[in-house]
């Protein structure tokens, strides 16, 4: 069985692909809901907006096929994203008798779609093992797609790296020559030396979070959001216990507000206890963690929230997409928020800058 070889860049792509699936769908259905749900076609025809979905992703893979360059991945990646986006919101429409558009399923098989894509981005995105021919291809590869086109210095130092730490026993006199001619051509090669538009950018957001918001300040803020998430998730799971035990409210409009299951039966009910018990987990978890976070535990206080965030994102969202789907986007697109921010506050205190690390210490002493 010939073993799985992955692109270098298999999880930056992954990710232009899953941001793109995930932004198209909210576009689109935010569009249809203010237009009115507009149709093209006539009386008898009707042309669906899965069928440009399908036309992208159909372009995407010509892309792939024919061409070789980074531009034209990235590029391929982007177009599979908005097609699979346009293709799977009418997913409601090919899981229905009566092509529901608006069948509640549908919300959940689109959530659970982009997260599975969200999880393959960052399993390809991981630091695997890679044999050393394995290595040695894809410098290869790399230097194949750089022909012709500006390399920045750092790109021939990555190359060069590459290539120093391959081990070469087992290497035939051809691939040893092969890896020779490589580190010859990178040493010779004149790198441009002008910082690129995308390193100077990343300067820069480094610059404004370093300045904007010092870790002092993400932590007290962070902290503050996991108590209110914790609040928030609190007041949802007693307006599913009310709604599961059938109570009622006295006031006829709030009651209807408050039973997000519109008596969709045994099946919504059983959504909403699932959802519940993912809530008591993630409520508990956000306030242990800041209390833990509080009382200088930080690692477990930081882990605690960002374990309780990934549950929220994973299973209460995926039930609570099933009755209100617009809601739900931005539920998730805060708590997704929540969870980069926690992972970056992770990582900047770790091995961050000197300087965030020398704040962070004159804050708690």
């Amino acid at each position: 069985m010939t073993r799985i070889r992955w692109r270098p860049e298999a999880g930056r792509l992954v990710t232009v692909m899953a941001v793109c699936f995930g932004v198209t769908v909210v576009i689109t259905r935010l569009y249809l809901m203010a237009a009115g749900y507009p149709k093209i076609g006539g009386s008898t025809y009707r042309i669906a907006h899965a069928l440009f979905g399908g036309l992208l992703l159909v372009i995407a893979c010509l892309m792939l096929l024919l061409t070789s360059s980074r531009s034209s991945l990235t590029t391929a990646a982007a177009l599979a994203g908005v097609g699979l986006g346009l293709f799977i919101d009418e997913v409601g429409k090919f899981i229905t008798a009566d092509n529901n558009y608006f069948f509640p399923l549908a919300a959940p098989i689109i959530y659970l779609a982009f997260l599975l894509i969200t999880a393959v981005a960052l399993f390809a995105a991981r630091h695997r093992h890679r044999p050393p021919l394995l290595v040695l291809g894809e410098v290869t590869v790399a230097i194949g797609q750089l022909t012709g086109d500006r390399m920045s210095a750092d790109e021939r130092t990555t190359l060069l790296t590459e290539l120093k730490s391959v081990d070469r026993t087992g290497f035939s006199p051809d691939l040893c020559k092969l890896t020779d001619a490589l580190t010859s051509y990178l040493n010779t090669a004149h790198p441009d030396t002008r910082p690129e538009p995308q390193i100077r950018r990343e300067a820069r957001l480094e610059w404004l979070e370093r300045h904007l918001l010092p870790l002092p300040l993400l932590r007290i803020v962070l902290i503050i959001v996991l108590l209110g998430h914790a609040v928030w998730t609190l007041v949802h799971l007693v307006l599913a216990v009310v709604i599961i035990s059938g109570r009622h409210m006295p006031w006829t409009e709030l009651d209807h507000l408050l039973d997000v299951s519109q008596h969709r039966g045994w099946k919504s009910l059983s959504g909403l206890g699932i959802a519940a018990v993912a809530e008591i987990l993630v409520g508990v978890g956000c306030a242990v963690g800041a209390v833990l976070w509080l009382r200088g535990r930080e690692e477990l206080g930081v882990r605690l929230g960002i374990w309780s965030s990934v549950i929220s994102l994973t299973v209460v969202n995926v039930m609570a997409s099933y009755f209100s789907q617009f809601l739900t986007v931005f539920t998730a697109l805060a708590e997704a928020l929540l969870l980069w921010l926690l992972i970056r506050y992770r990582t900047r205190a770790g091995v961050g800058a000197v300087a965030d690390r020398n704040d962070l210490l004159a804050a708690r002493t």
